[in-house]
């Protein structure tokens, strides 16, 4: 796609982002909130997006918990009997308000599974994003703070062996997230990166708006920072960091406009290298998230449903 079209493509995504962002409004005081009635009754809500939440009864609340200092907003969405359900941390893309996540998208309604997410600070949270920075210790502090969601809820969910899901960006941030912080790897059954942006030199190089984005709006300085500003941010140097016992979906579609294929390509290498336990899956016609594949969500429960012990690398 030219950079014309992809920047229609970002104005067309900013201007949902601005419908979705009002969900997550919460009055002073308030901390937890749910909107399952305003997603049903929206005009911004797909019919079969509402259809799906009526049909598994599920529940959407947006909540606030502390992290650095910052009040950050996530959601949770989840079905009766939670207890006895699988979990998901999804991990969104975009950044700030720009691509903020749909609370009746499909991936906040995985099966009967209890999904949670972040925003990241910034945005409709508070502090400023870092596109990478400190913005990880979000979702470091969004684990921690689930006993204190449960209990706010009075909702019992697992919170061990969960699965962990990287979008876009997401898959930046789930990799830094088990980099940096490698005590919570354990807590996470298997982790899949969906369009990933997992190579930050490939994305410099290929995408002149994402570099001119990091220079005037997340601290990158051409020739005098640069190196530092992608090292501390970049997957490619994770892999090492990575329990190989831990078993990793790579997922792309060779039609995205906005992460090359080579940025899987080299991350499945790096990861593979480490001896890390990496499948890779490539949609043929696919678009970045595979936002044109009715059945992408399938794929991924249906590899998040097959037993560890009988997968192959």
């Amino acid at each position: 796609m030219d950079q014309e079209s992809l920047y229609q493509e970002s104005e067309e995504i900013q201007a949902q982002s601005v419908e979705y962002a009002q969900f997550y409004a919460l009055t002073e005081g308030v901390h937890l909130k749910e909107i399952t009635a305003e997603l049903l009754s929206s005009a911004f809500i797909k019919e079969g997006q509402k259809q799906i939440l009526r049909k598994l009864n599920r529940r959407v609340f947006v909540f606030t918990y502390p992290s650095d200092g910052l009040k950050i907003k996530g959601l949770i969405s989840f079905v009766s009997e939670p207890q006895h359900n699988p979990t998901l941390l999804f991990l969104r893309g975009g950044n700030r308000t720009f691509g903020i996540t749909n609370p009746a998208s499909d991936l906040m309604s995985v099966g009967d599974y209890t999904v949670i997410t972040t925003t990241y600070r910034g945005g409709v949270s508070e502090g400023h994003d870092e596109f990478g920075g400190r913005d990880v210790d979000d979702v470091k502090n969004l684990i921690l703070f689930l006993p204190e969601l449960a209990k706010q809820l009075d909702l019992p969910f697992k919170q061990e062996k969960m699965f962990l899901l990287g979008r876009s960006r997401g898959g930046m941030e789930m990799f830094l997230t088990l980099a940096r912080f490698p005590e919570l790897q354990a807590r996470f059954a298997k982790i899949v990166s969906l369009s990933g942006l997992l190579d930050l030199r490939e994305t410099i190089a290929k995408r002149p708006d994402m570099k001119q984005m990091f220079i005037d709006d997340f601290g990158l300085v051409v020739g005098s920072n640069e190196e530092q500003w992608i090292s501390w941010r970049d997957p490619q140097l994770t892999a090492s960091k990575i329990d190989p016992t831990l078993p990793i979906l790579i997922i792309q579609g060779t039609d995205d406009n906005r992460v090359s294929l080579a940025e899987g390509y080299h991350m499945v290498s790096q990861l593979q290298s480490h001896g890390c336990h990496v499948s890779y899956l490539e949609i043929k016609g696919a678009d970045h998230c595979l936002a044109n594949q009715d059945n992408y969500v399938a794929l991924i429960l249906d590899w998040l449903n097959i037993d560890p012990k009988k997968m192959v690398s």
